[in-house]
């Protein structure tokens, strides 16, 4: 009896092995999966790799010419965080799940430029303070200390090669991952993915009329974001190239566009910018009385808005049923 006992308490524990198993694997917390997934991609550690050769290459370029300001020499010494970056933004559209997507986007947007700043960093770096480099740098420089870059009167070389450039990289590789998230990934996902990115949402998909209600809100909520990035721009860069002093100005010049396109293209942009924002604020109006929130979820999470929350408050006090999580946005459970 005791031997079957114990050969009962045994398969006990070897029933309860694997679910403890999964139970640590299941510790494995949010943000240590997002860098395992992130940084273990052998084509980000490839492309990593890449920006150190390519700031070595942009080394020995600026060392042989001092007044070589040229756009490729200014990518190879500042903009080469941008290829992983880009890179680990835009494989979240085959490589995660549509829920997950987006927000994992937005996520390498941070985490990718930082890492991906230091390798060249250090190249540059090493291949500045090589002699032979430093005595060319040195040599070409006029009387004043000047050259394009690496200059004497700029600062040190290891100033230069080990702070400013993976800042300015950093700064680069993140502004990029960001634009990228919003125009590219986020209208391929709403477009091909609406469902699964409507959760990442936190919106109702449950129902045929939430499905509905979800791919509507969620394309215009793209559509919102992309207007929240090109309206300034259009604005910044339209009032500087415009002959218009105000933006009434730039409405009444903006017909001239057609005639003299080379003088007024300034002026019609300022006048689109400036159009876009009504029209940005009555889409989101529109979105806020069209999506269907998951209170319950968004409550969970602490993002729900302030209506929804005490919507979600009252139905907990009433003792309300949480399929009563169905119902639309500013109607009261019965």
């Amino acid at each position: 009896m005791s031997r079957k006992r114990n050969n009962g308490q045994a398969g006990s524990a070897r029933i309860t092995d694997p679910s403890s198993t999964g139970a640590a694997a299941v510790t494995e917390s949010g943000g240590q999966k997002l860098l395992r997934r992130t940084f273990r991609d052998p084509v980000l550690i490839g492309l990593l790799g890449l920006t150190a050769a390519l700031a070595v290459w942009g080394v020995l370029r600026t060392s042989a010419d001092p007044e070589d300001g040229s756009l490729l020499t200014m990518f190879l010494l500042w903009g080469t965080p941008t290829i992983p970056a880009a890179w680990s933004v835009v494989r979240v559209l085959w490589s995660e799940e549509a829920r997950e997507a987006f927000l994992i986007a937005l996520a390498r947007t941070l985490l990718v430029p930082i890492a991906a700043a230091v390798p060249p960093a250090v190249a540059a770096t090493i291949t500045v303070h090589v002699p032979a480099i430093q005595r060319r740098i040195v040599a070409t420089q006029n009387e004043y200390g000047w050259r394009t870059f690496f200059a004497e009167q700029d600062g040190s070389p290891l100033l230069q090669s080990a702070v400013l450039m993976p800042l300015v990289g950093m700064i680069c590789a993140m502004l990029l991952g960001l634009v990228l998230s919003i125009v590219v990934v986020l209208p391929i996902l709403v477009w091909l993915k609406p469902i699964g990115t409507a959760e990442s949402n936190m919106l109702l998909t449950e129902t045929e009329a939430d499905r509905a209600a979800a791919t509507s809100s969620i394309r215009l909520i793209a559509v919102v974001l992309i207007m929240a990035l090109a309206v300034p721009a259009l604005i910044v860069f339209g009032k500087r190239q415009a002959r218009a002093s105000t933006w009434w100005e730039a409405f009444a010049n903006a017909p001239r566009v057609f005639r003299e396109p080379e003088y007024f293209y300034g002026d019609l942009l300022w006048a689109l910018g400036v159009a876009a924002i009504p029209l940005g604020i009555g889409l989101a109006l529109l979105i806020r009385r069209m999506q269907r929130p998951d209170i319950e979820k968004r409550a969970q999470h602490g993002v729900n808005a302030r209506a929804d929350q005490e919507r979600w408050e009252r139905r907990q006090g009433g003792g309300a049923s949480p399929r009563t999580r169905r119902s639309r946005p500013g109607k009261t459970s019965r």
